[in-house]
């Protein structure tokens, strides 16, 4: 074996534990988004390092700072207020902004239409699949982050920016925009923003980055 050699099996191992610190960060986000948190729970992230242990270079600090002032205030927020909150973005529907990706690209705003069975497909070809999909539809933000995340622990950056592009950065932007601007919580308000800008930021490095994958040259 070369120097160089060396040196680029030292770069590959650099670059695969960049992607799985990323994937680590959409598991975070996959969690706050998959179900109702108790603010307990949520002072407790905030105080192991969320949001400021995010591994992602190149994220706005604004968008950062926002989410880290809510979490911070999270104790002055009751739980049935964040309940309300939640209940409105990711049960009811009554904020108009549904956490699911066929909601925001079928013609007639429906779940389970053509673009969740997409996502499954995209799913299906990297051998995973929705836990219960009756309970939480493929196309569902928290699925999508923590198929993203699978991607990059697998080191397939060039999957996972195909994912963003095909789907996550077609609606994500919107779905965030109604929750910032029709959420009673700041918390809510503020997590919507640093997922998109999240997704958004990713997507602008894994595009202007040389990606690593799993082949290597024999």
């Amino acid at each position: 074996m070369s120097a160089h050699d060396i040196e680029t099996v030292s770069s590959y191992r650099s670059d695969c534990a960049t992607l799985a610190l990323w994937a680590e960060d959409l598991r975070a986000l996959a969690w706050l988004h998959a179900a109702e948190r108790e603010p307990g729970l949520l002072s407790e992230a905030h105080a192991a390092g969320l949001p400021a242990q995010l591994a992602l270079d190149g994220l706005a600090p604004a968008v950062v700072r926002s989410f880290d002032h809510a979490l911070g205030l999270i104790g002055d927020v009751s739980a049935d207020e964040l309940a309300a909150d939640f209940a409105a973005i990711y049960l009811t529907n009554a904020y108009r902004a549904s956490p699911c990706e066929s909601v925001w690209r079928d013609e007639d705003g429906l779940m389970l239409q053509q673009p969740t069975f997409d996502v499954r497909d995209f799913f299906r070809r990297n051998r995973l699949a929705a836990a219960n999909w009756r309970e939480m539809p493929d196309d569902h933000i928290a699925l999508e982050l923590e198929f993203l995340a699978a991607l990059l622990e697998r080191s397939d950056a060039a999957e996972a920016l195909r994912f963003l592009d095909k789907h996550i950065m077609i609606w994500v932007p919107a779905f965030a925009q109604a929750v910032e601007s029709r959420a009673a919580t700041t918390f809510y308000r503020a997590l919507a923003g640093l997922t998109s800008e999240y997704c958004a930021c990713l997507q602008k490095t894994l595009s202007t980055e040389s990606p690593v994958t799993l082949q290597s040259s024999a």
